[in-house]
């Protein structure tokens, strides 16, 4: 065995080790390829799929970890997953005070969107119309706000718009009287400086106080109109986003204001997804699922997995066990507009939400939260796997669930697993899986293990 791949090992078995004071975790790694030729495995596990919808997910918390990365805005028509949309609810803030706001001339008023490329899925050349409303009440920042909120809007609060074909590769450039500023590729929407106007006749604790600010200013509800399958991915808390103000003052011109989005203020998104009609929404009722199963994220879809033939096993310790299972497209998909997750995560019911299940808590812990990490993928995968042009097209996911094998077979975790996106809420993609029947790419789970 080579140094490198012994090293490996001892880490492996030392965190093994660290772990097991709180909790007995066989880590999923822990022997390496050219150890399994020792080991007996199974890997004839029944293994049934249900495919159910998503209540809800959080998408804005005063815990900063559970706050989103990626805003999703825009429309999804997807032919498997049916119609989807996300709408952004943001609150600007002040980053200093803005005194010489008061009483000044406004020149325009922009609202700046940096793109999150990650989050970019569906038609990107065809026009989509953005349009920007303000908010009729202040939402309380110290509240958790789950996808299915809404906040006071009305239709003659409309403050801006744009109609413009995304470009989220291109950078902008910006002239300001002799100033000329090339920048990162983002999205400027212009708001009516009228609606404005208002504002530089306030008292000045609205320029000074942030709360001051909020009461006058409650917040911007941001939508796209005019297209149906396209969704922007907005990296709202990027310094290039924000509300900004170019004015004039009675001694300068061309002065710049940037209000800014904040952790600390209430940045969250409203998602919907409605299936009628669609495969999905054949797929959701009680009966297992035998030719496909579907995850998805925003507050998409998820799938469960239970697990027969686990007590057939003999009384042995649990090395590693190993899922693999395929992504395609159906006829009738898109592979262009909807690629699969980039990575899958296995996750644990509680009373109110699902978690990470342990296999991913550890592998994350290991990795330093890098989930794009060789070690993350080496201790517990989900990474889609390269393109196989088949036909049929498929990708491969493997995935180690040791722990939870080993959880289940000693009673501790119910034989139930759940299967969602990575980081669900931040991102649209989604995944269609063959089932149980398909007589190629059968979902397998390998499990290698030491008698006793």
């Amino acid at each position: 065995m080579r140094i490198a791949s012994r090293l490996l090992f001892f880490l492996c078995l030392l965190l093994g080790l660290t772990w097991s004071c709180t909790q007995a975790v066989t880590i999923g790694s822990d022997f390496l390829d050219d150890q399994k030729s020792d080991l007996l495995f199974a890997d004839t596990f029944n293994l049934t799929f249900n495919t159910e919808k998503t209540d809800s997910v959080i998408t804005y918390s005063e815990n900063v970890s559970y706050q989103l990365i990626t805003y999703l805005l825009g429309n999804l028509q997807d032919p498997i997953f049916g119609h989807s949309t996300s709408e952004i609810y943001c609150q600007p803030e002040l980053p200093v005070q803005a005194i010489d706001l008061k009483g000044s001339k406004l020149d325009s008023v922009v609202l700046q969107l940096r793109y999150d490329t990650l989050g970019l899925y569906g038609d990107l050349n065809s026009p989509v119309t953005i349009e920007v409303y303000r908010l009729g009440k202040t939402p309380d920042n110290k509240s958790n706000y789950y996808s299915n909120v809404r906040f006071d809007t009305s239709p003659d609060s409309l403050i801006g718009s744009i109609t413009f074909v995304p470009h989220p590769k291109d950078s902008i450039t910006v002239i300001n009287g002799e100033d000329t500023i090339k920048s990162a590729p983002h999205i400027r929407i212009p708001l009516d400086t009228a609606r404005f106007r208002n504002l530089l006749t306030q008292d000045s604790l609205v320029f000074t106080r942030q709360d001051s600010f909020q009461n006058y200013f409650h917040g911007l509800y941001i939508k796209m109109t005019g297209a149906n399958n396209t969704m922007l991915g907005i990296n709202l808390l990027n310094s290039l986003s924000g509300l900004v103000f170019y004015y004039d003052v009675p001694v300068e011109e061309n002065h710049i204001f940037k209000m800014v989005f904040t952790s600390g203020r209430v940045n969250c998104t409203h998602m919907e997804h409605d299936y009628t009609g669609s495969p999905v929404e054949a797929a959701l009722g009680p009966e297992p699922e035998s030719n496909y199963w579907y995850i998805q994220g925003m507050t998409g879809v998820r799938s469960k997995m239970k697990l027969e033939g686990l007590d057939q096993l003999p009384k042995a310790v649990i090395n590693q066990a190993v899922l693999e299972f395929y992504a395609t497209f159906p006829d009738g998909d898109n592979e262009g507009f909807y690629p699969p997750c980039p990575f899958v995560v296995t996750q644990d019911q509680t009373d109110t939400t699902l978690n990470y299940d342990n296999d991913v808590r550890v592998a994350l812990a290991v990795a330093q939260g890098n989930h794009f990490s060789a070690v993350y993928d080496l201790l517990f995968g989900g990474k889609l796997g390269p393109r196989n042009a088949g036909p049929p097209v498929v990708y491969k996911y493997e995935m180690k669930l040791t722990n939870r094998v080993k959880d289940i077979i000693e009673g501790n975790k119910e034989n139930i697993i759940y299967f969602n996106p990575f980081s669900k809420s931040d991102f649209p993609d989604r995944a269609v899986l063959f089932g149980p029947n398909d007589p190629i790419y059968a979902p397998r789970l390998r499990v290698y293990y030491t008698v006793l």
